[in-house]
């Protein structure tokens, strides 16, 4: 017995000198391996360590390697009738293609939104179907569906309604417009509540009775496949041309990554072929968007998460709700140089905004809160979703910023791993603390009236503990700075694209020295990073002055510092350079 307490203890040891604390409060672990596959994936198929590593530790094996990198959706969708309710949304929407009568399309006001709906707008315009599209407006209109909004598209003769990205939770709203003789048809991906509304039917994968496995679709994944439904449908029926949905991938891609839901093999395949789209796309809206982004080089994941993306929800933040999907849709190149400018007008303004209310946010804090919940009346409603994502960054707590009103307040939510904040949100209207919301496990949205955000509070009290939690990150492997050059960056790419589920690649370099920091844009620290062997690389650290790593930086100059890095490329006059990203110091 006393032997294997010893062992028990030594494994304890070495469990806990293998996590690398950091000077922003992470515990960094190196992502487990299997060195036998490793060796495999470098026999059949010529890889060299640290890809094979990458590899293995994203759980791929030689079996699947083909389908990871060559992710084809004619071979990798399912039939979208395994999706509860599809085959009747199928029939409905396939009869009103037919008869020619007029459809209502609602969005809700973000990325995945305004590309679902600007996907299902395009393909009705192909066919020549009537529609009416409608993006509430965030602060007047508030999330999904309300009773203005039905009887509007009512009143526009659309005897059917399609939901996009909302209305699983509307149960008030699609019931009432029932009751006028108008059908509902809800495409959406959210977590349901105890009841679901009266609709026509609700396509939706993260229905409680839904047995699909595609939980991981955003609503324009899910608006893909009921496309893929209607188009096989009417093939049956009609000897009509059909749309080529193909077509529709880069908004597909778009919305996937901005939505960040997982890239399991299905996401993976509609963002991987996607960008090949994107990258000759024929939507000149996008394009334009693109153009007046500045991007020079081939568009990637990155571009649509934080170039792109953010321009198209600034409109649904600060600005019209309805004009990412307006570009979307356009093929006026005037209109849409136009629009593009606004959009980014919109998204330079939201930036302003959001870092005022960031401030305010943090001052009001309560560091022993184990669920952050601030709030003010002075808050635009419109950035309080990315305010909330700072506070979790900087404190590693869910974290809900609410923007009060004289009556209901609308509030943003953001959380960490461990904890299901679309379930608390759930929790909460089923006890009557909040109005309505909904959400996903990260994320989510919810109404509350003024006079209950401190029950609000109260309730929050004792649903996350995280005392129970330690904040743990992964990197893949160490690395020396003369093993990084743009063959190795090459190398890396061929696994993208990255999102959730399949991480950016991050390493361990030992023994840097961090020569020539200077802080740029306010808060970024730019620095070249060195070895002794005088290897070295321009450096960037994000938000620098704010997770304490300029004050470590600054602090050590000289010295030798362990970083976790990413490695990046930067195109500058049709030079391209080798970057690194630094994403953590560590201090043990």
């Amino acid at each position: 017995m006393q032997i294997n307490a010893e062992i028990q203890e030594e494994k304890i040891k070495k469990e806990v000198l293998s996590k690398l604390k950091s000077v922003r409060k992470i515990l960094w672990k190196e992502k487990k391996s299997d060195p036998e596959l490793e060796d495999a994936f470098i026999k059949k198929f010529g890889l060299n360590k640290i890809i094979s590593k990458l590899l293995v530790s994203r759980g791929i094996d030689t079996t699947t390697y083909n389908k990871f990198f060559n992710p084809l959706i004619k071979n990798i969708m399912p039939d979208p009738y395994l999706i509860d309710d599809m085959e009747c949304a199928t029939k409905k929407i396939v009869e009103f293609i037919l008869e020619k009568k007029k459809i209502g399309l609602l969005g809700d006001y973000d990325v995945d939104g305004s590309a679902s709906t600007a996907i299902m707008c395009n393909y009705l315009k192909e066919l020549g179907i009537d529609f009416e599209f409608y993006i509430p407006d965030r602060i007047e209109d508030g999330y999904g569906p309300n009773i203005k909004i039905m009887e509007f598209f009512k009143n526009k003769g659309c005897k059917l309604i399609i939901t996009l990205d909302c209305g699983t939770s509307s149960l008030k709203e699609i019931n009432y417009i029932k009751k006028k003789q108008v059908d509902v048809i809800v495409v959406d991906h959210h977590k349901q509540g105890n009841e679901l509304p009266n609709a026509f039917a609700i396509v939706n994968p993260n229905k409680k009775i839904d047995s699909s496995n595609l939980n991981n679709l955003c609503a324009a994944g899910v608006t893909f496949f009921l496309l893929a439904s209607v188009n096989r449908e009417l093939k049956k029926k009609t000897n009509l041309c059909v749309p080529n949905l193909l077509n529709y991938l880069d908004l597909v891609a778009l919305a996937t990554i901005c939505d960040l839901v997982k890239l399991d093999l299905m996401n993976r395949a509609f963002v991987k072929q996607g960008l090949k789209i994107l990258n000759n796309t024929k939507n000149d809206g996008l394009l334009s968007l693109i153009n007046e982004s500045g991007i020079k080089e081939k568009v990637s994941c990155y571009h649509l998460g934080y170039v792109i993306g953010p321009r198209i929800n600034a409109g649904g933040r600060v600005g019209k709700s309805s004009k990412g999907t307006e570009l979307l849709i356009s093929s006026d190149k005037n209109l849409n140089f136009v629009m593009a400018k606004q959009l980014n007008e919109y998204n330079v303004l939201r930036k302003k905004i959001e870092l005022q209310v960031e401030k305010e946010a943090i001052r009001q804090v309560d560091g022993d809160a184990n669920v952050l919940c601030v709030s003010s009346d002075n808050w635009h409603p419109g950035v309080i979703g990315i305010v909330a994502s700072k506070l979790v960054e900087k404190f590693n707590k869910p974290s809900i910023v609410i923007s009060e009103n004289i009556d209901i307040c609308k509030a943003s939510c953001r959380s960490v791993s461990d904890f299901d904040i679309g379930n608390l949100i759930i929790e909460a209207v089923e006890n009557n603390i909040i109005e309505t919301g909904g959400g996903h496990k990260m994320a989510g949205g919810f109404s509350v009236k003024k006079n209950k955000i401190a029950e609000l509070k109260n309730f929050l009290k004792n649903k996350y503990n995280p005392k129970t939690f330690e904040y743990i990150k992964y990197y893949d492997c160490d690395l020396k700075l003369s093993s990084i050059d743009m063959n190795l960056f090459n190398e890396i790419q061929k696994i993208s694209p990255f999102g959730v589920g399949n991480v950016t690649p991050k390493f361990l370099i030992k023994d840097c020295i961090i020569k020539f920091p200077r802080i740029v844009g306010e808060k970024h620290l730019s620095c070249i990073v060195s070895d002794i062997y005088k290897n070295e690389f321009k450096s960037i650290a994000f938000n620098a002055t704010e997770n304490l790593i300029n004050d470590c930086i600054g602090s050590n100059i000289g010295c030798m510092l362990n970083l976790i890095v990413a490695i990046t490329r930067n195109t500058w006059l049709d030079q391209e350079k080798i970057e690194l990203r630094i994403e953590d110091v560590i201090t043990n």
